[in-house]
């Protein structure tokens, strides 16, 4: 990011890229109403059925303020294009409120998403798209089997991609992500309107866009800055639905949650150091530790050779929540007040408290045993799981910790740690740059927490991430798109 800042600090002009389209001139139960034409008076309306959902667009052609031209949206998902549109950093609630306070009927009404642990977005969109695990969960990784750390941020910057960019039809590169940080509001119009114009050329009934500016209109202006990525995304979809003639079905997703609060940046460093441990590059003692930590976010990673010591100094610091790592066919999960566990048998997990429930899942795990479903054994399908525990403070844990160390990268850290809210960790330069009014990345549920809008009628209930893309378009098959 820093090396991507360089142009900026150079003086580069910044692009001007923007749509177009105008903002409604009367949105109401019965009609949205648009002046295309800046006549100042209205020449496109979506109107609703009884039941609240979009029943046609109509078109004014000789400006009588009647309709002379009307559309039905499409009856059949597969017949039209379908644009696929990955925020990043959106959670949940504030896209429920604003569906229905804005009566977007064209919408199905939003469903919840839960993403993977840990809750970074190359490892959810990752998930999302199909692509083989990274090496890291971050850029620069410790390399268990080289025993020393690799860095993959030049090779970012010189524009490769990680697999999942490679099925994407448009994204920001690389540099103008870190810039979109500096400032957030030129560079989500410009993504927005080079989104548009990626759906526009591309050949492919399916068009998959991804908006990396959100991330930073959200971390540097919290709430306010999810609602102009929710003007952003009206924009957008109305001048699709304008230009299409309803001829489209429209699908909007992000990868996790933000929590909507300003934070405090902690030294892990300092921390594990105070703990007797050596911050290092390698593991050659062990008392070495090697911290993977990037961007200022509510999770960590830590590779070491004792991670139940790691686990223990971490959960009874106040500034850290949870320390996550495993031991033998275990997950540990520990918290200020002890130590819980999760185990899996056959696409099946079991929590239990070891000498606390860190979790508070043992009512859970209680209910769903007295509906029968638990084994004898106490394992719960992980449907089970995440239908019982979706609005959870800590949703779908069990199958989320469970993978987070068993391939969701290929080097996983030993110890995982989330802090609580009101701190976040990360490097101090980036301090410099981004004053961090929502963070993210946690267990939790506002962290994780995240929002699926679908035009397509094929999304119902709360969804894993990785059921997303079977649900709205169960045929497709995401291909290379890009290097």
């Amino acid at each position: 990011m820093l090396l991507a800042l360089i142009p900026a600090m150079a003086g580069c002009v910044l692009p001007s890229d923007r749509l177009a389209f105008p903002a409604p001139l009367a949105s109401t139960p019965a009609e949205r109403a648009f002046d295309t034409n800046a006549d100042g008076r209205p020449d496109f309306w979506l109107l609703p059925d009884a039941r609240g959902r979009l029943r046609e667009l109509a078109y004014d052609d000789d400006a009588d303020g009647a309709p002379d031209r009307v559309y039905e949206p499409p009856r059949d998902p597969d017949a039209v294009p379908h644009l696929i549109i990955l925020f990043d950093s959106i959670p949940y609630e504030p896209v429920a409120q604003r569906a229905a306070d804005a009566a977007w009927t064209w919408f199905d009404p939003p469903v919840k998403v839960i993403p993977p642990f840990p809750t970074m977005s190359p490892v959810i969109f990752s998930r999302l798209l199909g692509a083989p695990p990274l090496p890291g969960v971050i850029n620069e990784y410790y390399d268990r089997e080289a025993g020393r750390r690799a860095d993959r941020l030049s090779e970012r910057v010189r524009g490769h991609g990680n697999p999942w960019e490679r099925r994407l039809n448009y994204r920001l590169k690389y540099w103008e992500n870190g810039l979109s940080f500096l400032y957030p509001h030129r560079w989500f119009r410009v993504d927005l309107a080079r989104a548009k114009a990626a759906f526009d050329s591309s050949p492919d009934r399916v068009t998959v866009v991804y908006l990396a500016s959100t991330a930073g209109l959200v971390s540097k202006y919290g709430l306010a800055g999810v609602n102009e990525c929710l003007d952003g995304l009206d924009q957008l979809v109305m001048q699709v639905l304008y230009e299409r003639r309803g001829a489209v079905e429209v699908s909007v997703m992000a990868d996790h949650g933000h929590n909507l609060r300003p934070g405090t940046r902690i030294d892990l460093a300092a921390i594990l150091k105070g703990a007797g441990f050596r911050p290092s590059g390698r593991l050659r003692t062990p008392d070495d530790v090697v911290i993977e930590q990037d961007g200022l976010v509510n999770y960590a990673g830590v590779h070491t050779r004792r991670a139940a010591d790691v686990a223990a100094a971490l959960a009874a610091r106040p500034e850290i929540e949870l320390a996550m790592y495993l031991d033998g066919d275990r997950v540990i999960v520990r918290g200020e007040h002890g130590r819980a566990a999760i185990q899996e048998r056959g696409g099946r997990y079991r929590y239990t408290a070891i000498d606390a429930d860190v979790l508070a899942l043992l009512p859970a795990a209680d209910s769903l045993a007295a509906d029968g479903r638990a084994d004898a054994d106490g394992f719960i399908a992980a449907g089970d799981w995440f239908n019982a525990t979706v609005n959870h403070r800590f949703p779908d844990a069990p199958p989320r910790l469970w993978e987070a160390f068993h391939g969701i990268v290929v080097n996983t850290p030993d110890v995982l740690l989330t802090t609580r809210p009101g701190c976040y960790t990360g490097l101090s330069s980036f301090d410099w740059w981004v004053d961090m009014a929502s963070t993210h990345g946690g267990l939790d549920q506002q962290d994780s927490a995240t929002f699926l809008l679908t035009t397509t009628g094929r999304a119902t209930a709360p969804l894993r991430t990785e059921s997303v893309m079977h649900a709205i378009e169960p045929e497709y098959n995401p291909g290379i798109l890009r290097r």
